[in-house]
């Protein structure tokens, strides 16, 4: 009988133990300075499998169209490695490059995320041309500072130019900024002709919020504040789980959805329904819900923003399906502490009739 026992032991350890472990070269790279008529600048992440069994890149996701990734799409045996080529499109966007890949595969940890930086410079354009943007005697570069994804304990800055085409001189400030947000403007007076640089720095942590976010910043000239030209500054805000300590990690809160589709069936249109989801903590910490999003209206989220290890919690549901109609698919967001499962998507499927 001892012996079956230690048997069945080291068989459960070892089926345990037998995992992938995806390891980088590294997860962030920096082209430098890139000439906006290259193309496309190319790298290539390498990564290693360290662990004891195949390990499968499931999927590579980026944050916007201008970056395109290609994978290893074979099964990786241990002790060997693959690649994700990261190809960013520079043609038309001068500036800043700041992207962010997404990685997942069935390896430990589940979810990496690569970063790749740089600047393009751009070709000789027409003023017109290369500052579309046109607010009050000035204009600008871009109207839009997208910073793609940031984590808590950074600070960084992207730079907006601004052109004067005259006849005047103009001075550029910012008003009612708030106090994560800093600009500076180098110079704040510019001449016919002239450029300023417009510097944007934004402190994540000081935003206090989780996921995607937006803000509206007021630029005023010549300090009429009668009126405002409005700049969209966004960025998605995530947890470095990097930094994390072993000890950390292996204490850290561990989540499970007990589905994560539901199926509501058929409803009548403007029925409101209710329904639960419970979310299980299999880890020691606390699992926190950060945050919750749904990008539609007709649906309304409540949760714990905490479950202690060993315990669930309960996330209801309310869908109005007042004017809505036919086949109906609802994503829900939700924004956690888990290391691997920091962002879980819930999917509502419905079918309204009359």
């Amino acid at each position: 009988m001892k012996k079956c026992l230690l048997f069945a032991s080291l068989f459960i350890t070892s089926f345990v133990a037998a995992q992938p472990i995806i390891t980088f070269d590294k997860t962030t790279h920096d082209f430098g300075k890139v000439n906006e008529t290259a193309g496309y600048a190319v790298y290539d992440f390498s990564f290693k499998n360290s662990g004891t069994s195949p390990l499968i890149i499931k999927n590579v996701t980026t944050t916007c169209g201008c970056t395109t990734p290609e994978w290893t799409k074979k099964p990786v045996p241990p002790g060997t490695g693959g690649f994700i080529k990261v190809s960013y499109d520079v043609k038309g966007r001068p500036g800043a490059i700041d992207k962010t890949i997404t990685v997942l595969s069935n390896g430990k940890p589940e979810t990496v995320h690569l970063r790749i930086t740089g600047e393009v410079v751009s070709i000789n354009r027409a003023p017109a041309e290369a500052y579309r943007i046109q607010m009050g005697s000035i204009r600008l570069d871009e109207r839009h500072i997208a910073y793609d994804r940031m984590y808590t304990h950074e600070k960084p800055s992207l730079v907006v130019t601004a052109y004067n085409p005259g006849p005047e001189a103009a001075t550029i400030s910012f008003v009612n900024l708030p106090p994560y947000i800093k600009v500076d403007i180098t110079p704040s007076r510019i001449g016919k002709g002239e450029k300023a640089s417009i510097k944007v720095t934004y402190d994540a942590a000081g935003k206090n919020d989780w996921g995607f976010v937006s803000d509206q910043i007021s630029m005023v000239l010549d300090g009429d504040k009668s009126k405002e030209y409005r700049l969209t500054v966004t960025a998605t805000i995530e947890e470095d789980f990097s930094r994390w300590t072993n000890a950390r990690l292996q204490n850290a809160p561990v989540a499970v959805p007990e589905k994560t589709v539901i199926e509501a069936g058929k409803i009548k249109r403007g029925e409101v329904k209710t329904y639960s989801v419970k979310i299980a903590n299999k880890g020691k910490d606390k699992l926190l819900i950060r945050k919750v999003e749904s990008p539609v209206q007709q649906v309304k989220i409540s949760v714990p923003e905490e479950i202690p290890g060993g315990t669930s919690g309960t996330l209801t549901i309310q869908y109005d399906s007042a004017e809505q109609s036919g086949q109906q698919s609802k994503n829900i967001s939700l924004i956690t502490n888990d290391p691997n499962n920091a962002h879980i998507t819930l999917r509502l499927k419905a079918e309204i009739t009359e």
